[in-house]
C-alpha cells in the first residue's frame, strides 16, 4: 500500500490537487482492486519458486492454502471490482488506459521481463512513473517528464535494494547487475532530473528527496530497515551452535 504514496504525489503535489472523496476512490478501485489482482497474478507466477523459498513458502498459495484455480477466479473478481467501479464513478477513458498500462506492464514483467538478464529492475520500475502521472490525471493536470523520471530512477533503486536484500546479494551480481552499479545510475538518473525540475514544484521535489533519503537510504544500511520500509522477505538467520 505503501506504493499509493506515488499516486498521492501527483495528485497532490504537481500545481493543482485532488478531491479527497476521488482519491479515497481511486484507493479502493486501483490499489485494492486492481492491485489486488495484480499481487494475485504474481503469487500465480511465481508459485513454484515461493514453494521452495523460505521466506515465502508459508504464503497462501505455496503452502496450499489457497489453490491456483481459487486465485485465478479471486483475480477476476477483483479486476472486475476494479473496472466496474473506476468507470461507475470517473466516467474516465484516461483511468481505464491507465489501469490497462498497468495489467499490461505487470503481465510482461511477471512472466518474461523479470527473467531476462538485466531487465528485472528496470522492467519492475515502470509502474511508478504510471502511478504518478495517473495521480496527476486525477488532479487535471499534465505530469512533468523530469517528475516521472525521478518515480522511474527511485523504484528502480527499491527493487533492486529489496531483491538483493531478499536473495542475500548485496554484495554480489544479481540479474547481470554487479553491486550498486544500477543505483548509481538512477541515482546520477534522479539528480539531472532534479536540476532539470527545479525550481519547478518544489514541494514535489522536496517529497521526493525525504522519500528517497528514507526508503533507499535506510534500506542500505539494514535488512530489517529493507524489511519494514520496502516490503522485503528477509530470510531468517539460523543461529549459530
Amino acid at each position: 500500500h505503501t506504493n499509493f504514496l506515488i499516486v498521492l504525489l501527483g495528485a497532490y503535489t504537481l500545481e493543482k490537487t485532488a478531491n479527497v472523496v476521488d482519491m479515497v476512490i481511486l484507493y479502493l478501485s486501483f490499489n485494492v482492486g486492481l492491485y489486488g489482482g495484480i499481487y494475485t497474478l504474481n503469487a500465480i507466477a511465481d508459485y513454484e519458486e515461493d514453494r521452495v523459498d523460505p521466506a515465502k513458502s508459508t504464503r497462501p498459495m505455496p503452502s496450499g492454502a489457497v489453490s491456483v484455480s481459487g486465485a485465478w477466479a479471486f483475480l477476476a473478481g477483483l479486476w472486475a471490482f476494479a473496472f466496474t467501479s473506476s468507470w461507475a464513478y470517473f466516467r474516465s477513458l484516461a483511468l481505464i488506459e491507465f489501469y490497462i498500462a498497468f495489467i499490461v506492464v505487470n503481465i510482461a514483467y511477471s512472466f518474461v521481463l523479470k527473467k531476462v538478464l538485466y531487465m528485472r529492475f528496470i522492467s519492475a520500475a515502470m509502474t511508478a512513473p504510471l502511478r504518478l502521472c495517473m495521480g496527476a490525471t486525477v488532479a487535471g493536470v499534465t505530469c512533468p517528464i523530469p517528475a516521472a523520471l525521478i518515480a522511474y530512477f527511485f523504484m528502480a533503486c527499491v527493487q533492486s535494494t529489496k531483491v538483493r536484500v531478499e536473495k542475500n546479494k548485496k554484495d554480489k551480481v544479481c540479474n547481470g547487475w554487479p553491486p550498486k552499479l544500477l543505483e548509481a545510475l538512477c541515482l546520477v538518473g534522479v539528480a539531472v532530473s532534479f536540476t532539470v525540475e527545479f525550481p519547478k514544484h518544489k514541494l514535489f521535489l522536496s517529497l521526493a528527496g525525504v522519500a528517497i533519503t528514507t526508503f533507499l537510504g535506510l534500506s542500505m544500511i539494514r535488512d530489517s530497515h529493507a524489511s519494514f520500509l520496502l516490503g522485503a522477505d528477509v530470510h531468517p538467520k539460523k543461529k549459530e551452535l
